[in-house]
């Protein structure tokens, strides 16, 4: 056996089926990785934690963990809660846990993206040049991983030759909200919209995202809407995780060891509210 195990870490949420979701994630993500033990858990706000786990990760004589990240982008989550709560851990249970680095903007998910969009509108009969994109975030207080969101939406729109992109936030804390962007797509010429949420499983924002987008698409009957999967529904995303996995392996990085814990106080992330304005750059459900 090997003696190393992988612990998810996801972000949790108030939904219950959000929470389910991951869960059913981490048991098609283990079936692919069948030299590990796998297990998963929450930084806040859903069960099990990232402590239990670890616990049950141990409970199945794992000498070693790596935490793997499903966070999208950066934030106050990964530079310093999650490298805080795992460094904990480690030395309450005497096991080393390494951090994999988040997913981010990379080819594999561009490449991914572009899939989710392709098999959404491939039984319709729209025209390219009459299509906007829109790329829909939940937001961050944290500029780079606004940044980051952008970039994506700007490396598939130029993979599939959109001549219209945008950005739309679902989260108070980043501009453009998506209410103000369907009020530029309502004006401008283009007849089809297509949305990616660049969301990974159910959850307070992609409710709200919906019922947006059903009420601009009853609104406006001269609009054709599709939207597109969530990023975690389908198994596109095993590819990038198990990238981030094989960089632990190969030395290259563990998040645990390199950030600096000294004198840093962990984000208070329990029961907050999430209509919040602290960091999400993960875009998590």
């Amino acid at each position: 056996m090997n003696r190393k195990g992988i612990l998810l870490c996801g972000h949790g949420t108030r939904k219950e089926r959000g929470a389910r979701a991951f869960q059913e994630f981490a048991e098609r993500f283990a079936s692919q990785v069948t030299d590990y033990e796998v297990e998963y858990g929450f930084l806040e706000l859903s069960e099990p934690d990232f402590e239990t786990g670890v616990k049950r990760l141990l409970e199945k004589g794992v000498l070693e963990i790596i935490a793997i990240p499903v966070f999208l982008f950066t934030g106050v989550h990964m530079e310093r809660d999650i490298p805080y709560a795992l460094n904990g851990l480690q030395d309450k249970y005497k096991v080393k846990i390494q951090l994999a680095n988040y997913i981010g903007t990379c080819n594999e998910m561009v490449e991914y993206g572009v899939q989710l969009i392709s098999e959404t509108l491939k039984n319709k009969d729209w025209k390219i040049d009459d299509t906007a994109f829109l790329g829909l975030g939940i937001g961050a207080s944290k500029a780079e991983a606004n940044a980051d969101l952008a970039k994506m939406t700007r490396l598939i729109q130029e993979k599939q030759n959109y001549p219209f992109a945008v950005n739309a936030y679902t989260s108070n804390m980043t501009y453009p909200a998506l209410p103000v962007v369907l009020d530029w797509l309502k004006v401008l010429p283009f007849k089809n919209i297509v949305m990616l949420p660049f969301v990974f499983f159910p959850g307070v924002y992609m409710d709200k995202a919906n019922d947006t987008m059903e009420v601009f698409a009853k609104e406006n009957p001269d609009k054709n809407i599709a939207i597109a999967p969530l990023l975690g529904d389908v198994n596109g995303l095993f590819e990038v995780l198990n990238t981030r996995l094989q960089e632990v392996l190969d030395g290259k990085v563990d998040l645990v060891a390199t950030t600096v814990l000294t004198g840093v106080e962990p984000h208070n992330h329990h029961g907050h509210d999430h209509g919040h304005s602290h960091d999400h750059g993960h875009h998590h459900q």
